[in-house]
């Protein structure tokens, strides 16, 4: 008897199954933009930032990984892209170079302060990532 009270439900369990089909979810391609760094890329492209010009704020992007070449260029072309604090300071960008949570990024933003970097990672950044935020760069 029970079962007979339940088959309605099932009946209309699978019809709303087949109804609304789940969407799959793949990565990105490159060239599409990412919303956090490490996540949502294929695996031959890199979640890299980027600088939005009108607002200014950080943004990611996926993109395929550069050589050490053309990643040196990348760097040494960009005010706000740093490999340490001095590089920074030369570049008369900020003080503090701040290091993404990514490990494959061998560079870093810069900032004035270090207060202004942890509010712009929070920013763009979701808080369950909130340990990972800031990683002092090495000296070269």
């Amino acid at each position: 008897m029970t079962y007979v009270k339940l088959a309605p439900l099932a009946v209309f369990l699978l019809a709303a199954f087949l109804i609304f089909p789940m969407k799959k979810v793949e990565a990105d391609k490159c060239g599409a933009y990412c919303p956090y760094p490490r996540l949502y890329c294929s695996g031959d492209c890199d979640c890299e930032p980027f600088i939005a010009s009108l607002p200014p704020r950080l943004n990611f992007k996926c993109v395929t990984p550069h050589s050490s070449a053309e990643l040196k260029k990348k760097v040494e072309e960009q005010p706000k892209l740093c490999w340490s604090h001095t590089e920074c300071t030369e570049k008369g960008s900020g003080n503090y170079c701040a290091r993404f949570p990514n490990s494959n990024l061998k560079y870093g933003l810069c900032f004035p302060s270090i207060s202004e970097a942890v509010n712009t990672f929070k920013m763009a950044s979701s808080l369950k990532f909130e340990k990972d935020f800031l990683k002092m760069s090495l000296p070269a």
